[in-house]
């Protein structure tokens, strides 16, 4: 799978990185990335099909690469392909999906299949 970039956090020294909080309801999504002396970032998923978090050393390296503290959009995703053959649904809620993975260190992956991704 490769990445490419789509949200990118501000720089920072890794070691001010604090915590992360999601918060989810009705098919969206907002992460809440905490760093030290600094507003959260924020990044805002709309139209949430699927969403997956893994812990920090249940991360392979493919998900942190390209993915280190910014969203990156999975390209060539099984677990895209697998959810748009199982969507039986007649009318869908998004027009298009996408796989979004962010790896926040000490912390884990965070993935979303979702309509778009947007700092806030």
């Amino acid at each position: 799978m490769d990445s490419a970039s789509h949200i990118e956090l501000p720089s920072f020294d890794t070691g001010e990185y604090e915590a992360s909080e999601l918060h989810m309801s009705e098919g969206k999504a907002v992460l809440r990335v905490r760093i030290a002396g600094r507003e959260p970032v924020q990044i805002a998923f709309a139209c949430v099909r699927w969403h997956r978090f893994t812990s920090l050393y249940a991360c392979p390296a493919e998900w942190i690469s390209g993915y280190y503290f910014k969203v990156g959009v999975v390209r060539n995703s099984r677990e895209l392909a697998e959810h748009l053959e199982a969507d039986q649904a007649s009318v869908k809620p998004y027009k298009q999906l996408h796989h979004f993975r962010i790896f926040l260190d000490e912390t884990g992956c965070h993935e979303f299949l979702a309509e778009s991704a947007d700092a806030l």
